[in-house]
């Protein structure tokens, strides 16, 4: 829903954004003005798949963090009899993998 929204607003700018200039549209025939529509929609489409693909790979980014996570804290359960803290996580994460987990 948010995307649409967005896609929505961002269509109606690039549409009506010189209207509220006060600039006046260019004439154009027919199929100038089509191939333009077409390239606009094109363009808007391409920006919403981008957006789309980002959150995705964020989403999994922080899914397998997580899932990292569990298994660290069942293993060090397992062995230790207590959890672990974020602090020890951090650092054997760190280690693990090189890179800080993400929140």
């Amino acid at each position: 829903m948010k995307q649409q929204m967005l896609a929505a607003a961002l269509a109606s700018v690039c549409a009506f954004g010189t209207f509220a200039s006060g600039a006046a549209p260019a004439l154009a025939d027919g199929a100038a003005s089509t191939r333009n529509i077409l390239l606009l929609g094109a363009g808007v489409a391409t920006a919403v798949t981008a957006y789309n693909h980002q959150q995705r790979a964020k989403r999994q980014a922080q899914q397998e963090t997580t899932r990292r996570q569990t298994a660290y804290r069942t293993w060090f359960y397992q062995k230790y009899g207590y959890y672990p803290t974020y602090d020890q996580f951090k650092q054997w994460y760190y280690q693990t993998y090189g890179v800080n987990p993400t929140s």
